[in-house]
């Protein structure tokens, strides 16, 4: 188990109600949450999340209870997630359209899970409108009395907002194996702000477009906590379209865009293909970009039509985010994924613990102010995942000269064929360079034998045959890394931030 004790952080509120508060005590008046005509202030918000505590708290949702959120990039949703955090919830950030089949799987986990969602999406649950099936309490997100808020009840008791007590428990992807939750405290997420914020000089002048869930670790500490800790005004998008964002960043004059490549793929094809596309506002100045690779052709669209560069961030759910790309590191090629944030320690290790020269390859080890605590009823795991303090990310890395990181691969997606290790990533590399290749995995399949043997599966934008992409590949790689078969596809699945799920290619081979 990490802690951030030894990791030095500004001076800042460690609760997401501590946030709240400060800012709306600063600039009560100021807009916090924007999302089309609806209109929050600090001052509004924070009423509106104590008064929808209060209304939890009817219901039976008191401190420790372990509660699921459909999260929405709506001003309810974060009303809902910030008056869990004042109650001290266990909050399970759930994908919106999660199934009541899902649920279930959850609650034999978690035990009994109240879920809190918006109504149309609690009715449609299980295909029931009164009653769930496991008596399950449903609680909207919309108060139904519309009422002013009020002063709290005499014999009401305080909440409670331990920093360090567990709130949140957020499922990891899963895509190299059985999903866990990560559990995270709210001064993990208050140091993910200011991390944020202190990076890229975030302030109470910006507005932050966030283009991604809110479900996600990037969009809720990139997008949500970051606007708070800086007190800045935070515009959601109801639901995604290029023309919705195109027309958001211009009609509210957003300064910072908080989007995943596949937001920045979408929008800048279709901007591309208008007759006369809207500029963006003069006062965008910073693009942030996470979730999964930024393919390079995407950069360059997106610099052509943002007017800037975009600035890979590499994080996880576990440990935060841990290194960025940042304006003043300018357009070199060896860049990497960016510089350690501040706060974040990395370490590039051999298999013995011992650090590795730079420009070496090894195991990426890192501590972080926004590091998770433990894995939820997975102690193994939480053990297997930290070496003396540091969280094991699982990355195979390298530092260069001056201190940017590089990620080389994944150690447990490395393809072990006759005793040779194949990077699937390498061979990804230049499956996407030849120019009828739109996407690609590559992955490997266990043979009768105790081997393996590489597979790739293809995405073309143009016609292509096997034969000549093989051939395509032998003449750019060794003979053991020449995928062994390639397959045609419609399109890759992929997660709501848009990153492959790489399981459900190779069909549960990791």
């Amino acid at each position: 188990m990490a802690t951030a004790s030894d990791i030095e952080v500004s001076h800042l509120p460690t609760t997401l109600g501590g946030l709240l508060d400060s800012a709306a005590r600063a600039r009560p008046d100021a807009v916090a949450v924007r999302c089309e005509d609806d209109v929050l202030t600090y001052g509004e918000l924070r009423e509106k999340v104590r008064a929808t505590a209060r209304r939890f708290r009817s219901h039976g949702l008191t401190e420790h209870a372990t509660t699921g959120l459909l999260l929405e990039n709506t001003p309810d949703c974060v009303v809902a997630l910030l008056a869990a955090a004042h109650l001290g919830l266990h909050l399970v950030p759930l994908e919106p359209g999660t199934p009541g089949s899902q649920l279930t799987v959850f609650q034999d986990q978690l035990g009994p899970l109240p879920v809190v969602g918006h109504a149309a999406r609690l009715t449609a649950l299980n295909g029931f409108k009164d009653q769930d099936p496991l008596d399950r309490t449903l609680v909207p997100v919309e108060d139904p009395d519309d009422t002013p808020s009020r002063e709290p009840d005499r014999d009401e008791p305080p909440a409670t907002t331990a920093p360090d007590a567990p709130f949140l428990h957020q499922y990891t992807s899963g895509s190299t194996g059985e999903p866990k939750a990560a559990v995270h405290t709210q001064r993990n997420l208050a140091n993910g702000g200011d991390i944020y914020a202190r990076a890229y000089g975030i302030t109470e002048d910006d507005r932050i477009l966030a283009a991604v869930p809110l479900l996600h670790s990037f969009g809720m500490v990139a997008g949500l906590v970051t606007a708070l800790r800086a007190g800045a005004q935070l515009v959601l998008l109801r639901r995604f379209s290029p023309a919705r964002l195109l027309r958001a960043l211009d009609q509210h004059a957003c300064t910072v865009l908080v989007a995943a490549p596949m937001v920045y793929d979408l929008t800048t094809r279709a901007a591309a293909a208008g007759s006369s596309p809207p500029r963006p506002p003069d006062t965008l100045r910073l693009c942030l970009s996470s979730g999964a690779a930024l393919p390079p052709a995407v950069a360059q669209r997106a610099r052509e039509r943002l007017g800037l560069d975009i600035q890979q961030v590499y994080g996880c759910t576990e440990a935060g985010v841990i290194a960025a790309r940042r304006p003043e590191d300018g357009t070199g090629t060896d860049l990497g994924v960016g510089r350690p944030m501040p706060g974040v320690r990395v370490r590039v290790v051999d298999e013995r613990g011992h650090e590795v020269p730079r420009g070496e390859e090894g195991a990426l080890l890192v501590r972080t102010p926004a590091m998770f605590t433990h894995y939820l009823g997975h102690p193994e795991a939480t053990r297997r995942a930290f070496r003396d303090g540091w969280y094991e990310t699982g990355d195979v890395a390298r530092l260069g000269p001056e201190g940017h990181l590089h990620l080389v691969g994944r150690k447990d997606s490395f393809i072990n064929v006759g005793g040779k290790k194949v990077n699937p990533l390498e061979v990804e590399q230049v499956l996407l360079a030849h120019p009828s290749v739109a996407e690609a995995v590559v992955w490997g399949e266990t043979t009768d034998s105790t081997g393996e043997r590489v597979r790739a599966t293809v995405v073309a934008g143009a016609p292509l045959s096997a034969t000549e992409l093989t051939s395509y590949c032998r003449a750019r790689l060794l003979p053991h890394q020449v995928p062994a078969e390639v397959h045609f596809v419609a399109s890759l699945p992929k997660s709501s931030m848009g990153k492959v799920r790489r399981a459900a290619v190779s069909g549960g081979n990791p």
